[in-house]
Parts: C-alpha cells; structure tokens; sequence
C-alpha cells in the first residue's frame, strides 16, 4: 500500500484518533523546495525524539492547514518519510515513525543512573506510606466538580472551604484557634515565608535566623534587603533545645515543634522568652511549623501562635506529610496582619491548585487525614528503632535526641569523615555541623535493616584510631 493511500485512510477510517503532539515551531526548512524542507523538519523530529518509535504521524490535512502548505506538499514529505524508512504504513491505521533497529539506536537516549535516592538521603519521601488510590479518587472528584469559570473566579487566598477545614480540622486540636480568613493558602512553605519578608521586612531590617537552619530561610531574607543575624540552637536533654537570646530584630524565624534539621523542640524557658522579645520590642516571629506532626508517640508541642495570636505568624505545610508534589501549604496570620499579607500575596502570585486545594479538603473532612498522621508516626517510629537497633548490632552505640522529625539524628566525633564516607557509599545521609549526623528514614524498614551495617561500618571505620578527625569515642 503507498503512503499516500495510508495517509487517506489515516483521514477517513480514524477521525476521531487525534494525532500525537504536533509542535508548534514545525515549520519548513527553507533550503532543497518546500516539500524537502517540510521532510527534513519531520524527520529532525524523529531523530530527535520528539516523535518515538510507533508515535502515530499528524495527518496531511492537519500538516497542509497548520503550515500552510498544499495537501499534496505534506503527502510527498511524508512518503519520502516511508521511503527512507523513518516511517511506515499500517493498513486501515495511517503513519507510524518507525520501529526499526536502525532508528531505535538513532534515537534511544542512553541509559540513565536509577533516580531513586540514597536509602539514608534526607530528602528521601516514604512513598509507601501514601493512600495514593484515595487521594486519586478524590483529585477525579474534585476535577469533576470545579465548573470552568471557577478557574479564572478562584480566590488568591486559596478556596475558603480548605480554609475554614485547616482552621477547624488541623489548628483547632492543636490548641490554635483562628478564623478561615486568617489562613491563607500557598504553594509552599518557602512561599509562605518568602511572602511574610516581602510584607514585613524593610531595606536593612535585621532577620534572625536558627544555626544550625534552612539555608533557604537565610536566603530568601537576604533577597529581600535584610540583614541576617544567626542565634545558636542549644542541643540540650530529652529532646529538647535553648535559643540563645534574640534581640534587635524585625523578625526571628523559628521552629519550635521540631526543629531543622536536630528534630529537638524548644524548651519552655526559651518559647516563653521569644514571645516576651516579641511582645516588649514590637518584633515578629514566624513560626516554621512544617514538621510539627511529624512526631512519635508523643503529642506536638502547642504552637507559639496559640500563646501569642497578635505577634507570631505561623507557617505550615502539606507537602512534606502527604508528598512533595501536593504543593499545598498555608499560613496563619495575626488577625491585624491578615488583609496586609493578603493583598502581597494576590500582587506576588504564587497560588496553589485549585483541584488539590479541593481534594485535600475532603482528605482532611472525611478522616483520611488524620488516619495517615498517625500511620506515619507510627511507621517512622519503627524505621527509627530498626535503624538504631541495627546499628546496636553492628557495633555502633549511638542514642538519638529526639523520636520526631524526618531523619535520625546522632552525636558523634569525626561527622564530616563518616559523611564522606557514606556519600562515597552511595548510602546518603549528611554531616548537619560539627558533631552531628543525619540519616533519612524514608526508606522501607527492610532496606533499612538490610543497609544499616554498611553505614555502621562506614562510621567504624571514620571512627578508626588511623583517622586523625576521629577525637573520642562512642
């Protein structure tokens, strides 16, 4: 069968098939005649894979209409396509680029190193955890039910109905009680605090930071003008960690509940002495509140906010409870600062999904929410007592501070040595400051178990009397 008899087919007998993607810029080469210009521009897009192997051609009518060109000028590329062999006919189908070895090698990329992170990598999400066929059938609704004009109509604070369900569903049981017009939805917690220094911070205003932090934090106050000035985590006993005083500040970033990256909470002492700086010099406080459920089996410290609702502004996040891409996140502002923050943010941008912000809802209204807090505290409680008994066994003795956050954290001598070691591994984990150690806990407890020793080893050997960073002892 000729091409162009295929090609008539391809128009008569499947009509309602559209095409494979049909690039915007296809346009004829202007060198060798219009019809070996507009070949050449087809072929380039097979040999560059924009069209795979099987990918079913555009149509010469749709080709001819989109160039503007003659039918019979996109017919003749075409069959100089199945004449050179780059495509082929199927009977009653149409145009397919072709499956031959010899386009196959063409346009295979090379084999890629596996994307799946390190066992121990920090940024490494426990996937498995996720009710991913609940979220997707919430996500179908959710789609299902947003009219069109509902996309264009959307409130750049975010839907008023996740807003009223954070208000009573996620800050009311924790103590914080606030109203839906105080929350604002954003996609990120970055976003949120990016937000809180574009509203507050003036040129030179000094911020204060937590060492050790997020460098993001750092970053994104020094993009907008301020002066960044760091106060000292304290590692102290049961989990727990002091501020050293704050003072002559616009604003102090910190996290209370669970702190990144030692996963300790601050002391009384501390929370009681911050909210009294902010109270007596007029200061801010953004509360970075992304990982206060991430807890064991105890119940999350109470939020600055709610001891303090007229000077603490609280960040908090879905993305890293339910999953990176959710791109969810809200803040909690005081009720003096709401309309100001709201209006930045409707002039900056940066607005979550409509559709997540809906399926989110109903996941947080109908339980699945909360029944997944707890399943991820308990999960990561186990993968956390694998992790260091297995560590036990392999001759590492090594006692974490904190049963909360992400990652297990250990004090130990030689930190950059062992982190070198297991990055050279290809084990993950990283060196946080001089004497401290952070090992994920995204991994399955299997993997985890079956890893461990190799990390044990690594941190034995770093710990060897040869190696002149290794000062005391476990």
């Amino acid at each position: 069968m000729s091409g162009a008899v295929a090609i008539r087919e391809l128009e008569s007998g499947t009509r309602g098939r559209g095409p494979a993607f049909l690039p915007a810029d296809l346009t004829p080469d202007p060198h060798g005649g219009l019809y070996q210009g507009l070949y050449k521009r087809l072929r380039g897009f097979i040999l560059d894979g924009v069209w795979p192997a099987g990918t079913r051609l555009p149509s010469s009518r749709a080709l001819a209409a989109d160039l503007k060109v003659s039918r019979n000028t996109a017919i003749l590329a075409v069959e100089q396509l199945i004449a050179d062999g780059w495509a082929e006919s199927r009977s009653r189908s149409g145009v397919y680029v072709s499956a031959s070895p010899l386009l196959v090698r063409a346009v295979t990329p090379a084999p890629r190193a596996s994307s799946e992170p390190p066992p121990f990598a920090l940024q490494r999400p426990a996937t498995d955890l996720f009710p991913a066929q609940i979220w997707k059938q919430l996500q179908a609704r959710a789609w299902a039910e947003i009219e069109p004009q509902r996309l264009a109509t959307a409130d750049p604070a975010g839907d008023a109905g996740l807003r009223e369900i954070i208000a009573r569903l996620v800050c009311a049981p924790r103590g914080l009680r606030c109203h839906p017009d105080q929350v604002l939805i954003v996609p990120t917690a970055t976003a949120a605090i990016d937000l809180i220094g574009a509203t507050l911070l003036r040129l030179g205003d000094t911020a204060l930071v937590e060492a050790p932090g997020r460098a993001s934090v750092r970053r994104l106050f020094e993009a907008r003008g301020a002066r960044i000035s760091s106060v000292a985590v304290r590692p102290g006993v049961r989990g727990e960690h002091a501020l050293a005083p704050v003072r002559d500040a616009r604003l102090a970033c910190i996290a209370p509940a669970v702190q990144y990256p030692l996963c300790t909470a601050l002391d009384a002492a501390s929370r009681a002495n911050l909210i009294h700086w902010a109270r007596m010099s007029g200061g801010w406080i953004v509360e970075d509140d992304r990982d206060a459920d991430l807890w064991g089996d105890e119940t999350p410290p109470t939020p600055l906010a709610a001891e303090d609702g007229e000077r603490v502004i609280l960040v908090g996040s879905f993305n890293r409870i339910l999953f990176p891409g959710l791109c969810v996140a809200f803040l909690i502002a005081p009720a003096a600062l709401a309309e100001r923050l709201r209006a930045m943010h409707a002039m900056i941008g940066g607005r979550a999904s409509l559709a997540s912000q809906l399926a989110l809802g109903e996941f947080i209204a109908e339980g699945h929410f909360a029944r997944h807090i707890r399943r991820r505290r308990q999960a990561y409680a186990e993968r956390r007592a694998v992790l260091v008994e297995t560590l036990a066994e392999s001759g590492v003795g090594l006692a974490s501070r904190s049963s909360a956050g992400l990652h297990l954290v250990l004090d130990m001598p030689g930190v950059d040595a062992v982190a070198a070691r297991l990055a050279v591994e290809g084990l993950g984990g990283c060196a946080l400051d001089g004497r401290h150690l952070a090992l994920g806990l995204g991994a399955m407890p299997d993997l985890i178990r079956a890893e461990a020793p190799r990390v044990a080893a690594a941190i034995l050997a770093s710990q060897s009397p040869t190696n002149p960073s290794a000062k005391g002892d476990f």
